[in-house]
Protein backbone atom coordinates (compact mmCIF):
# COMPACT_ATOMS: atom_id res chain seq x y z
CA UNK A 1 0.00 0.00 0.00
CA UNK A 2 2.57 3.09 0.76
CA UNK A 3 4.34 1.74 -2.08
CA UNK A 4 1.69 2.10 -4.53
CA UNK A 5 0.47 5.68 -2.94
CA UNK A 6 4.25 7.05 -3.51
CA UNK A 7 4.47 5.45 -6.72
CA UNK A 8 1.05 7.40 -7.92
CA UNK A 9 2.17 10.33 -6.27
CA UNK A 10 5.50 10.21 -7.73
CA UNK A 11 3.53 9.98 -11.79
CA UNK A 12 2.05 13.23 -10.87
CA UNK A 13 5.07 15.59 -10.07
CA UNK A 14 8.42 16.30 -12.01
CA UNK A 15 11.40 14.67 -11.49
CA UNK A 16 12.70 18.02 -10.61
CA UNK A 17 9.87 18.90 -8.10
CA UNK A 18 10.17 15.69 -6.78
CA UNK A 19 14.22 15.14 -5.83
CA UNK A 20 13.36 19.30 -4.38
CA UNK A 21 10.14 18.89 -2.17
CA UNK A 22 9.68 15.01 -2.00
CA UNK A 23 13.79 13.44 -1.07
CA UNK A 24 12.14 12.99 2.57
CA UNK A 25 8.68 12.07 2.37
CA UNK A 26 7.58 9.02 3.07
CA UNK A 27 4.73 7.52 3.94
CA UNK A 28 4.87 6.81 8.22
CA UNK A 29 1.45 4.44 8.65
CA UNK A 30 -1.80 4.04 6.92
CA UNK A 31 -5.29 4.28 9.18
CA UNK A 32 -7.85 2.02 7.09
CA UNK A 33 -8.02 5.48 4.68
CA UNK A 34 -5.90 7.72 6.20
CA UNK A 35 -2.64 8.36 5.11
CA UNK A 36 0.02 10.28 7.79
CA UNK A 37 3.03 11.15 5.58
CA UNK A 38 6.55 12.21 6.89
CA UNK A 39 8.73 15.12 5.90
CA UNK A 40 12.15 16.45 6.74
CA UNK A 41 11.05 19.95 8.24
CA UNK A 42 8.48 22.18 9.21
CA UNK A 43 8.97 24.89 5.59
CA UNK A 44 8.48 21.61 3.51
CA UNK A 45 5.44 20.11 4.85
CA UNK A 46 4.11 23.73 4.48
CA UNK A 47 4.98 24.24 1.02
CA UNK A 48 4.30 20.28 -0.15
CA UNK A 49 0.59 21.47 1.69
CA UNK A 50 -0.20 24.05 0.20
CA UNK A 51 1.41 23.48 -3.56
CA UNK A 52 0.81 19.78 -3.48
CA UNK A 53 -2.41 18.80 -1.64
CA UNK A 54 -4.73 18.62 -5.28
CA UNK A 55 -1.96 16.00 -6.47
CA UNK A 56 -1.49 13.91 -3.32
CA UNK A 57 -5.44 13.98 -2.64
CA UNK A 58 -6.02 12.45 -6.55
CA UNK A 59 -3.21 9.92 -5.63
CA UNK A 60 -4.97 9.10 -2.74
CA UNK A 61 -7.70 8.43 -4.64
CA UNK A 62 -6.55 6.66 -6.71
CA UNK A 63 -5.19 3.94 -4.19
CA UNK A 64 -7.75 4.08 -2.06
CA UNK A 65 -10.96 5.55 -3.05
CA UNK A 66 -13.14 8.90 -2.44
CA UNK A 67 -12.88 8.66 1.27
CA UNK A 68 -9.21 8.77 1.28
CA UNK A 69 -7.42 11.51 3.59
CA UNK A 70 -4.21 12.88 4.87
CA UNK A 71 -2.14 14.99 7.35
CA UNK A 72 1.82 15.42 6.82
CA UNK A 73 3.72 15.20 10.24
CA UNK A 74 7.54 17.05 10.98
CA UNK A 75 9.87 14.17 11.80
CA UNK A 76 9.16 11.75 14.80
CA UNK A 77 6.78 12.63 17.25
CA UNK A 78 7.73 10.34 20.40
CA UNK A 79 5.35 10.21 23.23
CA UNK A 80 6.28 11.95 25.87
CA UNK A 81 6.29 9.00 28.09
CA UNK A 82 9.17 7.56 26.25
CA UNK A 83 11.56 9.82 28.41
CA UNK A 84 11.60 7.79 31.14
CA UNK A 85 11.78 4.77 29.42
CA UNK A 86 15.37 2.70 28.78
CA UNK A 87 15.94 2.60 25.15
CA UNK A 88 16.02 6.33 24.61
CA UNK A 89 17.91 7.22 27.51
CA UNK A 90 20.35 8.48 25.50
CA UNK A 91 18.26 10.74 23.14
CA UNK A 92 17.83 14.42 23.80
CA UNK A 93 14.34 15.60 24.81
CA UNK A 94 12.93 18.54 22.67
CA UNK A 95 9.55 20.19 22.23
CA UNK A 96 9.99 22.84 19.28
CA UNK A 97 5.96 23.20 19.28
CA UNK A 98 3.24 22.75 22.17
CA UNK A 99 2.94 19.13 23.28
CA UNK A 100 5.46 18.12 21.12
CA UNK A 101 8.33 15.94 21.53
CA UNK A 102 11.06 15.79 18.95
CA UNK A 103 14.46 15.06 18.53
CA UNK A 104 17.01 18.20 18.61
CA UNK A 105 17.16 19.18 14.65
CA UNK A 106 21.08 18.61 13.67
CA UNK A 107 20.82 21.78 10.96
CA UNK A 108 20.92 23.82 14.17
CA UNK A 109 24.87 24.17 15.06
CA UNK A 110 27.29 26.59 16.09
CA UNK A 111 28.98 26.09 13.10
CA UNK A 112 26.42 27.58 10.49
CA UNK A 113 24.80 30.43 12.98
CA UNK A 114 25.45 33.72 11.74
CA UNK A 115 27.17 35.76 13.84
CA UNK A 116 27.31 39.38 13.95
CA UNK A 117 26.91 42.72 16.45
CA UNK A 118 22.93 42.19 17.11
CA UNK A 119 23.82 38.54 18.56
CA UNK A 120 27.34 37.99 19.11
CA UNK A 121 27.13 38.20 22.61
CA UNK A 122 24.32 35.71 23.05
CA UNK A 123 26.49 33.10 20.87
CA UNK A 124 29.78 33.63 22.68
CA UNK A 125 27.65 32.92 25.84
CA UNK A 126 26.45 29.87 24.95
CA UNK A 127 29.85 28.42 23.22
CA UNK A 128 31.41 28.96 26.04
CA UNK A 129 29.09 27.18 28.44
CA UNK A 130 28.33 24.36 26.02
CA UNK A 131 32.18 23.89 26.39
CA UNK A 132 31.70 24.19 30.62
CA UNK A 133 28.54 23.33 31.50
CA UNK A 134 27.26 24.83 34.41
CA UNK A 135 29.38 27.88 34.41
CA UNK A 136 26.91 30.35 33.52
CA UNK A 137 23.70 28.91 35.28
CA UNK A 138 20.87 30.00 34.97
CA UNK A 139 21.59 31.49 31.52
CA UNK A 140 18.46 34.24 30.50
CA UNK A 141 18.30 34.93 26.73
CA UNK A 142 15.41 37.62 25.37
CA UNK A 143 14.92 38.71 22.14
CA UNK A 144 11.89 39.84 19.49
CA UNK A 145 10.43 36.39 18.21
CA UNK A 146 12.37 34.62 15.13
CA UNK A 147 15.59 36.46 15.98
CA UNK A 148 17.51 32.90 16.74
CA UNK A 149 17.02 31.94 20.16
CA UNK A 150 16.08 28.14 18.93
CA UNK A 151 18.73 27.71 16.40
CA UNK A 152 21.14 29.20 19.39
CA UNK A 153 19.63 27.06 22.06
CA UNK A 154 19.62 23.74 20.08
CA UNK A 155 23.00 24.39 19.00
CA UNK A 156 23.90 24.19 21.91
CA UNK A 157 22.57 21.00 22.78
CA UNK A 158 24.03 19.58 19.95
CA UNK A 159 27.29 20.41 20.74
CA UNK A 160 26.94 18.98 24.44
CA UNK A 161 25.15 15.87 23.06
CA UNK A 162 28.34 15.54 20.81
CA UNK A 163 30.62 15.10 23.43
CA UNK A 164 28.55 13.20 26.08
CA UNK A 165 25.46 11.69 23.86
CA UNK A 166 24.46 10.18 27.78
CA UNK A 167 23.43 13.62 28.84
CA UNK A 168 19.38 14.22 29.22
CA UNK A 169 18.58 17.67 27.41
CA UNK A 170 14.71 18.69 27.36
CA UNK A 171 13.96 22.07 25.63
CA UNK A 172 10.16 22.72 25.53
CA UNK A 173 8.06 25.52 25.64
CA UNK A 174 5.99 27.39 28.64
CA UNK A 175 3.21 25.91 27.63
CA UNK A 176 4.22 22.37 27.18
CA UNK A 177 5.68 22.14 30.56
CA UNK A 178 2.13 23.73 31.76
CA UNK A 179 0.29 21.27 30.01
CA UNK A 180 2.04 18.47 31.47
CA UNK A 181 1.88 19.75 34.76
CA UNK A 182 -1.92 20.20 34.50
CA UNK A 183 -2.09 16.57 33.05
CA UNK A 184 -0.11 15.02 35.90
CA UNK A 185 -1.91 16.81 38.56
CA UNK A 186 -5.47 15.86 37.10
CA UNK A 187 -4.32 12.08 36.88
CA UNK A 188 -2.51 12.80 40.36
CA UNK A 189 0.99 12.14 39.30
CA UNK A 190 2.46 14.93 40.43
CA UNK A 191 5.84 13.01 41.70
CA UNK A 192 6.43 11.53 38.43
CA UNK A 193 6.45 15.17 36.87
CA UNK A 194 8.60 16.01 39.64
CA UNK A 195 10.65 13.52 39.53
CA UNK A 196 11.11 13.96 35.20
CA UNK A 197 12.25 17.42 35.49
CA UNK A 198 13.78 17.77 38.90
CA UNK A 199 16.09 14.50 38.88
CA UNK A 200 15.83 12.89 35.58
CA UNK A 201 17.61 16.02 33.08
CA UNK A 202 20.86 17.62 33.10
CA UNK A 203 19.82 21.24 31.02
CA UNK A 204 16.65 22.39 30.82
CA UNK A 205 15.50 25.26 28.37
CA UNK A 206 12.31 26.59 28.95
CA UNK A 207 11.12 28.94 25.70
CA UNK A 208 8.55 31.61 25.78
CA UNK A 209 8.22 31.96 29.46
CA UNK A 210 6.55 34.68 29.39
CA UNK A 211 3.53 33.16 28.71
CA UNK A 212 3.27 31.76 31.72
CA UNK A 213 2.08 35.68 33.27
CA UNK A 214 -0.48 35.36 35.81
CA UNK A 215 0.04 31.70 35.99
CA UNK A 216 0.92 31.53 39.56
CA UNK A 217 0.50 27.67 40.28
CA UNK A 218 2.55 26.89 36.89
CA UNK A 219 5.28 29.50 38.41
CA UNK A 220 5.46 28.05 42.18
CA UNK A 221 6.22 24.67 40.19
CA UNK A 222 8.97 26.35 37.63
CA UNK A 223 10.38 28.25 40.81
CA UNK A 224 10.79 24.79 42.76
CA UNK A 225 12.07 22.79 39.73
CA UNK A 226 14.37 25.56 38.63
CA UNK A 227 15.61 25.40 42.46
CA UNK A 228 16.08 21.69 42.15
CA UNK A 229 18.04 21.67 39.17
CA UNK A 230 20.29 24.84 40.16
CA UNK A 231 21.42 23.02 43.48
CA UNK A 232 22.18 20.10 41.92
CA UNK A 233 24.42 21.86 39.31
CA UNK A 234 22.66 21.39 36.03
CA UNK A 235 22.15 24.24 33.72
CA UNK A 236 19.19 26.12 33.33
CA UNK A 237 18.46 28.47 30.20
CA UNK A 238 14.95 30.06 29.66
CA UNK A 239 14.15 32.35 27.13
CA UNK A 240 11.84 34.84 26.35
CA UNK A 241 10.57 37.71 24.15
CA UNK A 242 11.21 40.23 27.18
CA UNK A 243 13.73 40.64 29.45
CA UNK A 244 12.96 39.56 33.42
CA UNK A 245 12.38 43.40 34.73
CA UNK A 246 9.66 43.27 31.52
CA UNK A 247 7.94 40.23 32.43
CA UNK A 248 4.07 41.17 33.56
CA UNK A 249 2.68 39.46 36.88
CA UNK A 250 4.96 36.93 37.70
CA UNK A 251 6.19 36.74 41.39
CA UNK A 252 9.42 38.69 42.26
CA UNK A 253 11.05 35.23 43.87
CA UNK A 254 10.56 33.54 40.40
CA UNK A 255 12.10 37.24 38.97
CA UNK A 256 15.15 36.85 40.86
CA UNK A 257 16.07 33.23 40.03
CA UNK A 258 15.72 34.44 36.52
CA UNK A 259 18.56 37.18 37.18
CA UNK A 260 20.30 35.77 39.37
CA UNK A 261 23.25 34.11 36.56
CA UNK A 262 23.29 36.05 32.96
CA UNK A 263 20.87 37.91 31.16
CA UNK A 264 21.59 38.30 27.29
CA UNK A 265 19.80 40.31 24.73
CA UNK A 266 19.83 39.76 21.18
CA UNK A 267 19.14 42.30 19.32
CA UNK A 268 17.57 43.65 15.95
CA UNK A 269 20.61 42.72 13.20
CA UNK A 270 21.61 45.31 10.77
CA UNK A 271 20.77 44.92 7.09
CA UNK A 272 24.45 43.95 6.14
CA UNK A 273 23.46 41.19 9.13
CA UNK A 274 20.41 40.48 7.22
CA UNK A 275 22.58 40.27 4.23
CA UNK A 276 24.87 37.60 5.50
CA UNK A 277 22.38 35.67 7.03
CA UNK A 278 20.13 35.21 3.37
CA UNK A 279 23.40 34.29 2.37
CA UNK A 280 24.35 31.74 4.69
CA UNK A 281 21.02 29.99 3.76
CA UNK A 282 21.77 30.36 -0.26
CA UNK A 283 25.05 28.56 0.34
CA UNK A 284 24.20 26.15 2.47
CA UNK A 285 21.05 25.47 -0.26
CA UNK A 286 24.02 25.19 -2.42
CA UNK A 287 21.47 27.49 -4.56
CA UNK A 288 22.34 29.88 -7.06
CA UNK A 289 20.63 33.57 -6.43
CA UNK A 290 22.29 36.86 -7.35
CA UNK A 291 23.68 39.19 -4.48
CA UNK A 292 21.89 41.85 -5.38
CA UNK A 293 19.14 39.89 -5.27
CA UNK A 294 19.72 39.07 -1.75
CA UNK A 295 20.85 42.76 -0.90
CA UNK A 296 17.55 44.09 -1.37
CA UNK A 297 15.98 41.51 0.17
CA UNK A 298 17.58 42.12 3.43
CA UNK A 299 16.95 45.86 2.71
CA UNK A 300 13.66 45.53 2.43
CA UNK A 301 12.15 42.65 4.36
CA UNK A 302 9.64 43.35 7.21
CA UNK A 303 10.28 40.83 9.79
CA UNK A 304 12.53 38.84 11.79
CA UNK A 305 15.42 36.45 10.97
CA UNK A 306 13.22 33.35 10.59
CA UNK A 307 10.54 35.64 8.03
CA UNK A 308 13.70 36.19 6.02
CA UNK A 309 14.93 32.51 5.59
CA UNK A 310 11.49 31.78 4.67
CA UNK A 311 11.38 34.34 2.24
CA UNK A 312 15.08 33.44 0.66
CA UNK A 313 14.25 29.28 0.94
CA UNK A 314 11.12 30.60 -0.92
CA UNK A 315 13.03 32.12 -3.84
CA UNK A 316 15.14 29.07 -3.85
CA UNK A 317 12.24 27.21 -4.84
CA UNK A 318 10.98 29.47 -7.22
CA UNK A 319 14.52 29.44 -8.94
CA UNK A 320 14.50 26.07 -8.98
CA UNK A 321 11.34 25.37 -11.19
CA UNK A 322 11.68 28.18 -13.55
CA UNK A 323 15.05 28.96 -13.89
CA UNK A 324 14.72 32.71 -13.11
CA UNK A 325 14.28 35.40 -11.17
CA UNK A 326 14.74 39.11 -11.06
CA UNK A 327 13.64 42.35 -8.48
CA UNK A 328 10.25 42.35 -10.32
CA UNK A 329 9.68 38.56 -9.52
CA UNK A 330 11.20 39.06 -5.99
CA UNK A 331 8.77 42.01 -5.32
CA UNK A 332 5.98 39.91 -6.41
CA UNK A 333 5.95 36.65 -4.57
CA UNK A 334 7.52 38.38 -1.46
CA UNK A 335 4.99 41.24 -1.23
CA UNK A 336 3.31 40.03 2.02
CA UNK A 337 7.05 40.95 3.73
CA UNK A 338 8.57 43.33 1.68
CA UNK A 339 8.41 46.96 2.36
CA UNK A 340 7.24 49.05 -0.47
CA UNK A 341 10.89 50.98 -2.17
CA UNK A 342 8.73 54.29 -0.88
CA UNK A 343 8.59 53.80 2.67
CA UNK A 344 12.20 52.26 4.17
CA UNK A 345 13.52 55.83 3.16
CA UNK A 346 10.08 57.82 4.67
CA UNK A 347 10.87 55.64 7.70
CA UNK A 348 14.77 56.80 7.75
CA UNK A 349 14.56 60.00 7.56
CA UNK A 350 11.67 60.34 10.15
CA UNK A 351 13.32 58.13 12.66
CA UNK A 352 17.31 59.92 11.43
CA UNK A 353 15.54 63.27 12.33
CA UNK A 354 13.76 62.49 15.70
CA UNK A 355 17.16 60.29 16.77
CA UNK A 356 19.19 63.86 16.58
CA UNK A 357 16.54 65.94 18.16
CA UNK A 358 16.37 63.14 21.42
CA UNK A 359 20.42 62.97 21.20
CA UNK A 360 20.49 59.44 20.43
CA UNK A 361 21.08 56.89 17.00
CA UNK A 362 18.47 55.37 14.34
CA UNK A 363 20.55 52.42 15.17
CA UNK A 364 19.20 52.50 19.07
CA UNK A 365 15.54 53.60 18.09
CA UNK A 366 15.28 50.64 15.94
CA UNK A 367 16.99 48.56 18.23
CA UNK A 368 15.72 47.07 21.96
CA UNK A 369 17.75 49.69 23.58
CA UNK A 370 15.40 50.97 26.55
CA UNK A 371 17.70 53.74 28.15
CA UNK A 372 15.08 56.50 29.10
CA UNK A 373 15.81 58.96 25.82
CA UNK A 374 15.51 55.83 23.29
CA UNK A 375 12.70 54.88 24.60
CA UNK A 376 10.76 57.92 24.76
CA UNK A 377 12.32 59.04 20.90
CA UNK A 378 11.03 55.88 19.86
CA UNK A 379 7.58 56.45 21.59
CA UNK A 380 7.76 59.87 19.71
CA UNK A 381 8.61 58.46 16.38
CA UNK A 382 5.49 56.16 16.29
CA UNK A 383 3.42 59.16 17.22
CA UNK A 384 4.35 61.09 14.38
CA UNK A 385 3.80 58.20 12.10
CA UNK A 386 0.26 57.25 12.74
CA UNK A 387 -0.92 60.74 14.07
CA UNK A 388 0.80 63.06 11.38
CA UNK A 389 1.80 61.02 8.50
CA UNK A 390 -1.38 58.57 8.96
CA UNK A 391 0.55 55.05 8.79
CA UNK A 392 -1.14 52.27 10.12
CA UNK A 393 -0.46 50.45 13.46
CA UNK A 394 0.39 47.41 11.93
CA UNK A 395 2.80 49.06 9.94
CA UNK A 396 4.46 51.19 12.38
CA UNK A 397 4.48 47.97 14.80
CA UNK A 398 6.76 46.29 11.49
CA UNK A 399 9.12 48.93 11.43
CA UNK A 400 10.01 48.49 14.90
CA UNK A 401 9.07 44.86 15.86
CA UNK A 402 6.35 45.99 18.19
CA UNK A 403 2.75 44.55 19.07
CA UNK A 404 -0.41 46.34 18.15
CA UNK A 405 -0.77 47.27 21.72
CA UNK A 406 2.72 47.98 22.25
CA UNK A 407 2.11 50.45 19.76
CA UNK A 408 -1.29 52.07 20.82
CA UNK A 409 0.77 52.21 24.57
CA UNK A 410 3.41 54.40 23.27
CA UNK A 411 1.00 56.43 21.27
CA UNK A 412 -1.57 57.25 24.14
CA UNK A 413 2.22 57.99 26.13
CA UNK A 414 2.93 60.24 24.55
CA UNK A 415 -0.66 61.87 24.28
CA UNK A 416 -0.40 61.94 27.91
CA UNK A 417 2.94 63.67 28.01
CA UNK A 418 2.13 66.37 25.81
CA UNK A 419 -0.85 67.22 27.87
CA UNK A 420 1.52 67.90 30.76
CA UNK A 421 4.96 68.39 29.46
CA UNK A 422 4.99 71.97 27.64
CA UNK A 423 9.23 71.50 26.60
CA UNK A 424 8.41 68.08 24.54
CA UNK A 425 5.19 69.69 22.92
CA UNK A 426 7.68 72.42 21.82
CA UNK A 427 10.17 69.92 20.50
CA UNK A 428 7.42 67.82 18.25
CA UNK A 429 6.35 71.30 17.45
CA UNK A 430 9.88 72.10 15.96
CA UNK A 431 10.33 68.36 14.50
CA UNK A 432 6.93 68.19 12.71
CA UNK A 433 7.94 71.74 10.77
CA UNK A 434 11.77 69.66 9.77
CA UNK A 435 9.88 66.66 8.47
CA UNK A 436 7.50 69.00 6.60
CA UNK A 437 10.48 70.24 4.95
CA UNK A 438 12.22 67.02 4.28
CA UNK A 439 9.59 64.36 3.82
CA UNK A 440 6.09 66.60 2.97
CA UNK A 441 3.11 66.77 5.00
CA UNK A 442 1.47 63.66 4.36
CA UNK A 443 2.75 59.85 3.63
CA UNK A 444 0.86 57.86 1.29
Amino acid sequence: MRDRILSSLKEKISRQQWEHWFIDFYVKRVEDTHVVFEVGNLFIKGYIEKKFDKVIKRALTEVIGQAASYEIVYAQIVNSENFDAEEPDNIALVRKKPVLITPLNPKYRFDNFVVDEFNQFAYNLLLEAAKRPGTYNPIFIYSEAGMGKTHLVQAYGNYLLSTNPDLRYAYLTSESFMNELVTKLKSGNMEEFRERYRKKIDVLVIDDVQFLSGKNGVQIELFHTFNALYEAGKQIIVCSDRSPKELQDFQDRVISRFQMGVVVQIKTPSQDAMYKIAKKVVDEEKANIDDSILRYVANHLKGSIRILKGAIVKLIAYKSMYNEIDISIVKSILKDVLHDDTQPSFNGDLIEIVAKHFRTTKASILSGDRSKDTTLARQVCMYLMIKKFGMSTRKVGEVFSKTHPSVISSVKTIEEKLRQNEELELLIAKIEKELEKNIGKAYS
